[in-house]
């Protein structure tokens, strides 16, 4: 298996901050991703591996983010 380089969005001094994340703009880059390094679909794989992650947003808690949902304060 070859691998890929690291996307030009990641930025490791940041790994520790919250911002906006632009969704349509990560998933029209998503797509140029998949042409460019001739990804197939995961159906296609003979092993299969599942991670499963629930609710990690942390939008949840930051005022003015896109999922704020304030409490009983």
């Amino acid at each position: 298996m070859n691998s890929l380089p690291i996307p030009s969005f990641f930025d490791s001094e940041k790994v520790s901050q919250f911002w906006r994340v632009p969704y349509q703009k990560r998933a029209n880059e998503a797509k140029q991703w998949r042409e460019k390094y001739q990804i197939t679909s995961s159906v296609e794989d003979k092993t299969k591996i599942i991670l499963l992650l629930i609710d990690v947003q942390n939008t949840f808690c930051l005022p003015d983010f896109e999922l704020f949902v304030a409490g009983k304060s």
